[in-house]
């Protein structure tokens, strides 16, 4: 994956995560079918990715 591309998608997915949060602050009636924990859990893999996307292409060749 290229520099671009990889900075690309997790510029798309900061702009969603961003998105979610403003839409879930406005709709607090709005709920997942399961527990907090889990919720957590896809919150922290989706950081944790976009965070991965933005840090990768910075990596050396050896």
């Amino acid at each position: 994956m290229t520099k671009k591309c990889s900075r690309i998608i997790a510029l798309i997915m900061l702009v969603i995560g961003v998105v979610f949060i403003f839409i879930a602050l406005n709709n607090p009636q709005a709920s997942f079918p399961w527990s907090n924990v889990v919720t957590y859990i896809f919150y922290g893999i989706y950081v944790v990715m976009m965070i991965v996307l933005f840090i990768a292409p910075f990596k050396r060749k050896k």
